[in-house]
């Protein structure tokens, strides 16, 4: 929403103010009134966002299992958000995030047939 550009700025910084709540709201008294959207958020990631190095979540992706109660394409879900974050921290690069998807999934399903 905020590189669409499709809200004006202000607007969406007073919705991201009003939708905050509970403890997080108390970081808003931290920051300037006139924080951006963006510093706003950067501020609530830093606190409360995954603070996993990209090693750990490289070997989260690698021991992934499917869950006894979870459909396929859960589990697919849950390793493109895995790759993503690891792309995010510079362990892996973006062009390599299809093929490893592609090569676990299905080294996967043929250990589970086997």
């Amino acid at each position: 929403m905020l590189s669409s550009n499709i809200y004006h700025k202000e607007i969406l910084r007073q919705a991201i103010r009003n939708a905050i709540g509970g403890k997080p709201r108390k970081i808003l008294a931290t920051l300037k009134p006139t924080a951006t959207s963006e510093e706003i958020l950067e501020a609530l990631e830093s606190n409360y966002g995954d603070i996993k190095s990209g090693e750990c979540i490289m070997e989260e992706y690698y021991k992934a299992k499917q869950e006894k109660e979870e459909d396929i394409s859960a589990w697919g879900i849950r390793l493109e958000d895995l790759v993503q974050k690891a792309i995010d921290r510079g362990e892996i690069q973006t062009h390599r995030r299809e093929q490893m998807l592609r090569t676990r999934f299905w080294k996967y399903k043929e250990q589970r047939t086997q």
